[in-house]
């Protein structure tokens, strides 16, 4: 029997009302572009699924026909899990009947990134007569960074490496996509260089010295819209501030000439001497030879205590201790003086007894003697260093990674 056009226009619009979901036989069928893994607190990271179903559910469809469904996601650890969640578990809302909405934000135990991996790209349904549909994901998740880790070269180019929770594309070329937050200000980061790895999810930004640049145990975002992944969700800024990880700044000050007059007197002096100052004082001056370490300070604080592992346990200055060691030689290898100095970070000599509380400079200085107490002639010297900060029986950190740093030290009079 052929329809009228009348009968025909009569039944397309009674579609709306009458349901889609009529001509949808069981099982449902899910949709093949609309199931997303979600976040909806606005911290880019997931914490919602939804699957939209070709028809309307029912709570007694999902009791009865529903065996389980079967989602995909790393845990915590990064290792892919299955999550089972029983049909008659499954939440049904009467005001929307052709979706399964999960809320997933009280699940500690996953990993909360931002890509799909290629097994959550699949789910399933597994019906009570074992048989299977297939649910295609997708998701709605701006991307963050995963990691971030500062590089200090003491010469004014560090570098900051950062990871990406997925591969991503600048909205706006050449733009400044990134910012920091040091002692509770917020600054932009204009970098000198930018470099991106082969698929685009991590990029090292090579400091402009001229530029505000973070330090590690600062905090580190993608501003608003200036990053999006392969589906185009963009960064938010709600997004989360990541930890700059990465070893504290300590830089040794040594000078390569020490320009003296004839004139300079050392007959009451030691041939070494620890000289404590605050941070304003250039030390090594032009007139001398040492080696300095400016430490202290909140930042120094913060690195202890993280090094520490304790968010507890006070660290106290009589944990800390400063190694140096220092020997020189002639340029024809012929021994001059050495010394070997061990200062705790509660010597009185520091502001108040305590190296942690205040930015200070600790000047290990050599007053130009050989052993014997003789001034050494005019020359170059050969300096070995070797530094070493120590939290209670644990290094801190070593110079030049724990090798003997070598440098000539040269030593002029000036006759004038």
């Amino acid at each position: 029997m052929k329809l009228g056009i009348r009968t025909w226009a009569l039944l397309c619009g009674m579609l709306p009302a009458f349901g889609f979901s009529a001509f949808i036989q069981s099982p449902i069928p899910p949709s093949t572009s609309k199931n997303f893994f979600k976040d909806m607190n606005g911290d880019s990271q997931m914490d919602q699924v939804e699957i939209v179903f070709l028809g309307n559910l029912s709570r007694e469809y999902l009791d009865s026909t529903v065996a389980r469904l079967e989602l995909n996601w790393k845990d915590r650890n990064g290792i892919s899990q299955v999550l089972t969640f029983p049909g008659s578990e499954l939440p049904f809302n009467a005001s929307n009947v052709n979706s399964i909405v999960l809320d997933l934000s009280q699940n500690q135990n996953l990993y909360r990134n931002t890509s799909l991996t290629e097994k959550s790209k699949t789910a399933k349904i597994v019906f009570r007569d074992s048989s299977e549909l297939p649910i295609l994901m997708s998701e709605k998740l701006s991307p963050i960074i995963e990691s971030a880790y500062l590089a200090h070269h003491g010469s004014g180019k560090d570098s900051l490496r950062v990871r990406f929770s997925e591969p991503v594309s600048e909205t706006s070329p050449n733009a400044d996509f990134l910012e920091f937050k040091h002692a509770g200000d917020v600054q932009t980061i204009s970098a000198a260089q930018v470099e991106w790895d082969a698929d685009r999810s991590s990029a090292l930004l090579i400091w402009d010295a001229g530029q505000g640049f973070p330090l590690p145990r600062d905090s580190i975002r993608v501003l608003a819209g200036m990053l999006q992944d392969s589906l185009l969700n963009k960064s938010l800024a709600t997004a989360p501030y990541a930890k700059i990880a990465g070893a504290y700044p300590f830089e040794l000050q040594t000078n390569s000439l020490a320009m003296i007059r004839e004139s300079d007197t050392l007959d009451h002096a030691p041939i070494f001497e620890r000289v404590f100052a605050d941070t304003s004082a250039k030390l090594p001056s032009s007139a001398e030879h040492g080696v300095a370490l400016k430490i202290g300070g909140k930042d120094f604080h913060e690195y202890v205590q993280e090094f520490a592992n304790s968010s507890t346990e006070k660290v106290l200055p009589s944990d800390i201790s400063i190694h140096l060691s220092l020997r020189l030689y002639t340029t024809s290898g012929a021994y001059v003086t050495s010394v070997t100095s061990e200062t705790s970070c509660s010597d009185s000599h520091f502001l108040n007894g305590n190296c942690l509380e205040n930015p200070q400079t600790f000047f290990l200085k050599w007053n130009l003697m050989a052993n014997d107490r003789s001034i050494v002639a005019t020359g170059a010297y050969l300096a070995k260093i070797f530094a070493t900060i120590r939290y209670k029986d644990k290094v801190l950190w070593k110079s030049d990674s724990g090798k003997n740093t070598a440098q000539i030290w040269g030593v002029k009079r000036n006759l004038k």
